[in-house]
């Protein structure tokens, strides 16, 4: 599970198709929010998918999801990095995931994030 500790709390983060939905509507699509990574709003960028999948990994385990992104709010560069490390592997797990039956997901709808992925790292 990738997670990440701020401030001492130690947060999980999911990407599934709730998070996907999420990402959609706060950049317009998955793809959005990559350029956005690319585009100089890295900072914003990063705070919004923390929130998100965040409060996804929270909405999955059956808690409210009380996630705003003020929880990184202070953080240093440090922590903004780890968390950026943190998402990548959120968004790689979820790409990987399998279904409730035990079936691979069709990972061909998820090659454009790991594609994303590996050319940043």
């Amino acid at each position: 599970m990738a997670s990440i500790t701020v401030n001492g709390k130690e947060y999980g983060l999911r990407f599934d198709l709730y998070a996907m939905e999420q990402v959609e509507e706060a950049f317009g699509s998955v793809k959005g929010a990559f350029d956005g990574l690319r585009e100089g709003k890295q900072i914003k960028t990063t705070r919004t998918l923390f929130r998100i999948l965040a409060n996804s990994w929270l909405g999955y385990n059956g808690q409210e999801e009380t996630v705003t992104g003020d929880e990184i709010k202070h953080a240093d560069m440090n922590t903004v990095m780890e968390l950026s490390n943190a998402i990548r592997q959120a968004i790689a797990e979820g790409s990987k995931s399998e279904t409730t039956g035990g079936n691979e997901a069709d990972d061909s709808v998820h090659d454009v994030f790991l594609e994303e992925i590996e050319r940043k790292n």
